[in-house]
């Protein structure tokens, strides 16, 4: 039986990791040029925590079988270490000292992610409380930390990033205090998922979430880069990322449940295939309203994808290997996916310009859609 208090602590985990994320991305970089660090180093300290997603979850994942460990013990631990290492990003360290505490922080931190989303995953096959409404508060954790991030901490206040970040990331380790113990559920539920283990499905599906991911390259790498140049003030551009946040927390509050019930094929096909109209619009048109109904789509292309592939990763993987399964799929899509997505278009940027890069953003998703007929192939069930 999963109580309240517990859901409650895996809603504040989200909300306060998802937080974290939220000034991560927008404001470290900031931060660092604040303490006068030339782009070069801000590059390399920004690449070092892209690096960490790559390696950390599968790691992670492997320890925790191999040890045989309690996942709430386990991720108490890492949420307090990465709490701990955050509290160090101070200006008064040498910078190759600050680059390694860095490095230890995004290890840490990057292993959270993977195995929280496991063990909602069976949380929510034992209780009333779907996935979606679970992690959906990591949305709403984002777009509060982001927005007023952008409010007070751009300009002097920059200096007071790693306090902050560290108290939302001691959030995460007080919520995990609460988080329910599995190995007593599973005995009591006798849960395993309801397909069987598909190994070579499981190859596929963690290609297409590289495809995927890949492909919001352009998008999370030079968007409010592309907006700029086309006219659109910050507000603006604002907002248009807040719509498609917002689109996103509305289809895992309403329809999380169906989608994780329905053909990975059906949904994971769709998702691309609505990507690749996403990226597509936006290589051909900056026109206000045709980019709001754009943005509309991240409910898809993040969202309702996410929701599946992370519950099919699950009924593919071996039952002793869903927490790395989950690792690898952090790794391969978040991790692997996003560095190269990102890189690539920042060359096509260079040489060709916007347009392009949301062009080639369209021909990776389509690729992945043909990576999904390979998955149909592999997977008799559907």
């Amino acid at each position: 039986m999963i109580s309240n208090q517990s859901l409650i602590a895996i809603r504040l985990f989200y909300a306060a990791y998802f937080a974290a994320m939220g000034l991560i991305l927008p404001y470290f970089p900031v931060y660092l040029t604040d303490l006068g660090m030339s782009t070069v180093w801000v590059g390399i300290f920004v690449g070092a925590l892209a690096a960490a997603k790559v390696i950390a979850p599968p790691l992670a994942g492997l320890l925790l079988e191999y040890r045989n460990t309690n996942t709430r013990t386990f991720l108490l631990l890492t949420s307090g270490l990465a709490t701990s290492a955050s509290a160090l990003l101070i200006p008064h360290w040498d910078i190759n000292v600050l680059l390694t505490i860095v490095i230890v922080f995004g290890f840490f931190w990057a292993a959270i992610l993977p195995l929280t989303d496991g063990l909602s995953l069976v949380v929510s096959e034992i209780s009333i409380m779907s996935y979606g409404r679970l992690r959906v508060w990591g949305s709403v954790g984002f777009v509060i930390a982001s927005f007023a991030g952008g409010l007070y901490l751009v300009g002097n206040s920059i200096s007071l990033f790693p306090w902050i970040l560290t108290s939302l990331l001691a959030l995460t380790t007080l919520a995990a205090i609460g988080f329910p113990d599995l190995s007593t559920i599973s005995k009591q539920n006798n849960q395993q998922p309801s397909s069987q283990p598909n190994p070579k499905a499981l190859m596929w599906l963690l290609f297409i979430g590289f495809c995927m991911q890949a492909s919001h390259g352009a998008y999370y790498g030079f968007f409010s880069l592309y907006m700029i140049d086309a006219g659109y003030s910050g507000a603006e551009i604002g907002f248009f990322w807040i719509l498609g946040v917002l689109a996103e927390i509305l289809l895992m509050w309403y329809w999380s449940k169906s989608i994780q019930k329905a053909s990975p094929v059906w949904v994971l096909g769709l998702c691309l295939l609505l990507a690749s109209l996403r990226w597509f619009g936006l290589a051909i048109t900056t026109n206000i309203v045709a980019i709001l109904l754009l943005q509309l789509l991240h409910a898809a292309s993040f969202a309702a994808f996410h929701l599946s592939a992370v519950a099919w990763v699950r009924k593919f993987a071996q039952p002793h290997r869903q927490t790395s399964a989950q690792g690898w799929y952090s790794s391969i899509g978040f991790g692997l996916g996003s560095t190269l997505g990102i890189m690539l278009c920042g060359m096509i940027v260079e040489t060709q310009g916007y347009a392009a890069a949301f062009y080639a953003c369209t021909f990776i998703a389509l690729l992945g859609l043909l990576a999904v007929w390979k998955l149909k192939q592999a997977n008799t069930m559907t």
